[in-house]
């Protein structure tokens, strides 16, 4: 192919921004500039959603916390700058949720917001002093490259380094009395020492540039290995920072999970990660340390526990004397809760009588005596007695599923008047969140709050926060049609008021409402669906239907987020506001067969729109991101009913993910494929025929649909040859495709990629679709 038939936009490789593009089938298509197109094509629908405006808004940051004052008159947040922020270094060890992130506080009295970090660095996790005005965070600014643990003080106004140490990503825990602080540090930032010996050994060890090596012991089937990630990751060293003088020493070390102190300060409990259950499989196990403050000593109160792969889910008792610890069973469908008497060396046992829904919370919280731990379990509210070993339902709410308990102190059920709980639901025919008042000793429930959204979808850990004194909740709400923003409330829910107000250029364009639709699959099940409609919908008009699919999941739950599917790129307003209705459908999988399964849920859920006389049945659209763009293209080999379809970092090929491999020698496909979402119950020899079958590729001479295929060529998910071959089979078959391959990229558009690449990926989206629907 001649040189010149090519011309690319900035690291997007193949096929351009602007000018020709090229085509499988050898057809040269003239593209309109983008300053026509924007005048043009995307303002057909007024008031559409400029795309400027979605990608990379001021947001509150998920994964990050909330923390009060001492005394409650000040909240502590933090919030993305957006794509306005001038770019800036990001050192090892920030999480991409904190990038271009600052603190924020916010006065609760006189309502005045303060940033607090000023726009400087990478900063996240605030947590507030219990006893003090110190506020600690995680920041890299002015660190030469370096995570470091900051303080502000609230009445000085000042910022200063706690530690020099290089800090890792973990909660900083205070101390009671508010002077000491234990957080989590590189291994490799504190002073080691070695005998002779042991540094000899290193400087004899070969050390080759470029020369990467790996090893399989080869003798036996039982000592394979073939771990998702790699655990090593897992390595820090937990430190002691006397916050008064500076002084810091290091008080454990290993593979950290979780760490928290006991409520007197004397303990420290860390989940430490040990190994995979079983090769192939995405199941770690932990060792439950207690380590003595004073003395040093360590115990290992539990070995073995299946824990999520951060290691949490287990709870100190007010009196520091009892630890829970909530385990998967692996042979039940439920979780038990293992308590350890640290004074007394005795373990008690209980589990509920009842399988788990999946969606309680995973830390099982106490009542102040210490005598009762309450948790959740298939929707309901439970008791269980610590000494006896007892467990008992004691609340459930008709048509609404417990999902998460509110906290107060750690690790403590805030109970009202000693006998009322507030707990956060979830209405799973409605696809809202709510908080309800539970009477702890009677199970009857009152509604505080609930209005069509969603309470628990923008931080990702415990919904609402609840002030020391107990005076004031903090939590974020959003809906389909509104961004997330922060909030505050009275115990009683009966004053609401909004504290952040982060993007009022979405006030002036008129979004697209969510209703929820069902229908039964092929195999007779009902399912939900999240339909979006145009932002200028009128009964009665048909309009170009694009699927937003993701495999294995119920999209349904997502009715109440705002843009439904994400942010960025993936925010599906941005589609509304230019005439498209939007559905995500659940698709159920089982065992075996993913690929059948995905078009025996997601297609009634198509012919459901379209008899709702919402979607026109000649211009239908399917898309995905990640497994979404496998289903994607597992619809297409088996459906034509599609006019254009978009897979981004997609995949097509088991076989081929099966045998990725990271840098540091993990294997993810493995393990996704045997017994995570890949579904194919067993390993590759076992079931040859199941990988075969269940890789669209191999019936990529059954597709008739054009296909935008978008990847990042840093991928380390879905590796980017993975990408690479969707295109040129499509390519070898004469097939239409077009391939835009984005430098330096990595798996998540809306979350990894530069503000330039969103932008550029935002419009090629809706160029393509407008060119094959519209």
């Amino acid at each position: 192919m001649p040189a010149n038939d090519l011309v690319s936009a900035p690291n997007a490789r193949i096929l351009p921004r602007l000018g020709r593009v090229v085509r499988t089938n050898n057809r040269i298509l003239v593209l309109v500039p983008m300053l026509l197109y924007l005048a043009g094509s995307l303002h057909a629908v007024r008031d559409a959603l400029p795309v400027e405006d979605a990608v990379m808004p001021p947001q509150i940051v998920a994964g990050a916390a909330i923390s009060f004052s001492p005394d409650g008159n000040f909240v502590a947040y933090t919030v993305s700058r957006g794509h306005s922020a001038s770019p800036q270094p990001i050192a090892n060890g920030v999480p991409w949720f904190a990038r271009a992130a600052d603190i924020h506080i916010i006065n609760l009295i006189t309502k005045k917001d303060e940033n607090i970090t000023g726009g400087v660095g990478n900063n996240w996790q605030p947590v507030w002093s219990p006893q003090t005005n110190l506020l600690a965070f995680l920041s890299d600014r002015g660190s030469a490259g370096k995570v470091n643990l900051w303080l502000w003080d609230a009445v000085a106004k000042t910022l200063n380094l706690a530690s020099s140490l290089e800090a890792r990503y973990g909660d900083a825990e205070w101390t009671n009395d508010g002077r000491g602080i234990v957080f989590s540090v590189s291994i490799d930032s504190t002073p080691k020492s070695g005998s002779p010996k042991e540094k000899a050994e290193q400087a004899d060890t070969p050390n080759v540039p470029g020369v990467r090596v790996y090893e399989s012991t080869g003798k036996s089937v039982e000592s394979a290995t073939a771990d998702p990630w790699n655990l090593d990751d897992y390595s820090a060293e937990l430190v002691w920072s006397d916050v008064t003088s500076g002084k810091t020493h290091v008080i454990f070390r290993g593979k950290i999970g979780t760490y928290k102190l006991s409520p007197d300060g004397s303990r420290l409990a860390v989940s430490v990660a040990a190994r995979f259950e079983n090769p192939g499989s995405q199941q770690m196990l932990f060792d439950i340390t207690v380590l003595a403050l004073d003395s040093g000593e360590r115990h290992v109160v539990l070995s073995g526990a299946r824990l999520t792969s951060d290691g949490s889910g287990f709870s100190w008792s007010p009196d520091g004397r009892r630890l829970c610890v909530r385990v998967q069973n692996p042979r039940l469908e439920n979780y038990t809760y293992e308590v350890a008497d640290l004074t007394s060396g005795v373990q008690t046992v209980f589990e509920p009588t009842q399988p788990s829904s999946g969606r309680e919370g995973t830390k099982p919280l106490w009542d102040q005596s210490g005598k009762t731990i309450y948790f959740t379990c298939n929707g309901e509210l439970w008791r269980g007695d610590a000494a006896q070993g007892i467990a008992t339902r004691i609340a459930r709410i008709p048509g609404r599923q417990i999902v998460q308990l509110v906290v107060r102190q750690p690790d403590q059920l805030w109970l009202l008047r000693n006998e009322r709980a507030l707990v956060v639901t979830h209405d799973d025919e409605g696809k809202q969140d709510g908080v309800y008042e539970v009477n702890v000793t009677s199970g009857s429930s009152r509604k505080l709050l609930e209005n069509e959204q969603c309470y628990g979808c923008a931080l990702g850990g415990d919904a609402f926060v609840v002030s020391q004194n107990g005076q004031r909740i903090a939590f974020v709400s959003e809906d389909s049609a509104h961004s997330p923003e922060l909030w505050t409330a009275d115990p009683e829910f009966k004053g609401l008021w909004q504290l952040t107000h982060l993007n009022p250029q979405f006030d002036s364009r008129p979004m697209g409402a969510a209703r929820l639709i069902d229908w039964l699959s092929d195999d007779g099940r009902r399912l939900h669906g999240a339909l979006l409609l145009p932002s200028n919908y009128r009964p009665g008009e048909r309009y170009p239907l694009v699927v937003y699919v993701y495999g294995g999941v119920s999209l349904s739950n997502h009715l109440d987020r705002f843009g439904l599917a994400g942010s960025g790129p993936f925010n599906m307003q941005l589609l509304a506001t230019r005439g498209y209705a939007v559905l995500l459908p659940d698709a159920p999988q089982q065992v075996g067969a993913p690929l059948m399964d995905l078009a025996k849920t997601i297609l009634p859920g198509v012919n459901r729109a379209i008899q709702l006389g919402i979607a026109d049945p000649d211009r239908l659209a399917v898309m995905g991101h990640s497994y979404g763009g496998y289903t994607t293209l597992s619809l297409l080999v088996q459906t034509d009913r599609f006019k254009a379809a978009i897979s981004i970092a997609g995949d097509s090929d088991l076989i081929g993910s099966y045998g990725e491999m990271d840098k540091n020698g993990s294997a993810y496909g493995v393990a996704w494929a045997e017994h995570g979402q890949g579904a194919m119950g067993g390993t590759l020899w076992e079931a040859r025929e199941r990988f075969i079958e269940n890789s669209p590729i191999f019936y990529f001479d059954r597709i008739h649909t054009p296909l935008l295929i978008i990847h990042g060529s840093s991928d380390t998910a879905v590796a980017s040859f993975l990408g690479d071959q969707i295109f040129v089979a499509l390519r070898r078959l004469g097939k239409e495709a077009e391939y835009a391959k984005y430098d330096g990229e990595g798996h998540s558009p809306s979350q990894e990629w530069s503000y330039e690449h969103q932008i550029d990926l935002s419009y090629r989206i809706i160029r393509w679709l407008d060119s094959h629907l519209k």
